[in-house]
């Protein structure tokens, strides 16, 4: 995400063009960011409601931050947001009786990903979109306590215990230790 100033002082003014190549820059990784938090069926709006909401707040950056970092806030926030209005979590449909066919049986790479897909499905917000942030985005704990707005310290605890239950959940669903 790699955006010069001089782009995003001109799409704050309101330039189209500089716009334009701030969109092309972010879709990718907000939409992607976006789709983790509130699922395949709202991405789309969402994703648009955080671009509107980028570029209504594009003049009130102050560069106190990474640009990439305020973005992904920014984003964060929108996909929170949406979830507390329509107050569901996103939750991938599973025929129970068929995880424990998944025990004890050598399991091909779409099982291992279905597994993990179910797995994060079943992890808290905020545990599912730190995860998503650090793993899939590889931010930094600096960037991740900017993003969040917690202390340093905070990110590696809560970082521990999502991955801890993200593990516990994959071994609930038949996940064996030590397969990759």
């Amino acid at each position: 995400m790699s955006i010069d100033g001089r782009s995003v002082g001109l799409a704050a003014g309101g330039d189209r063009a500089a716009q334009r190549v701030v969109y092309e820059a972010l879709f990718d990784r907000v939409w992607r960011l976006l789709l983790r938090i509130v699922g395949p069926t709202d991405v789309d709006d969402v994703t648009q409601d955080a671009f509107m909401r980028l570029f209504a707040n594009l003049g009130s950056f102050r560069r106190e931050s990474e640009f990439s970092t305020w973005v992904h806030r920014l984003a964060v926030n929108e996909g929170l947001q949406h979830l507390r209005k329509v107050r569901r979590r996103v939750v991938v449909p599973l025929d129970e009786a068929a995880l424990p066919s998944c025990r004890g049986r050598e399991s091909d790479q779409f099982d291992r990903k279905e597994m993990l897909e179910i797995a994060l499905s079943r992890l808290d917000d905020d545990s599912r979109i730190l995860l998503h942030l650090k793993e899939v985005e590889q931010l930094s704990y600096a960037d991740l306590a900017g993003i969040l707005e917690i202390p340093e310290g905070t990110v590696g605890s809560r970082l521990n215990r999502a991955r801890r239950d993200l593990k516990d959940r994959l071994l609930a669903l038949g996940w064996e230790e030590g397969a990759s």
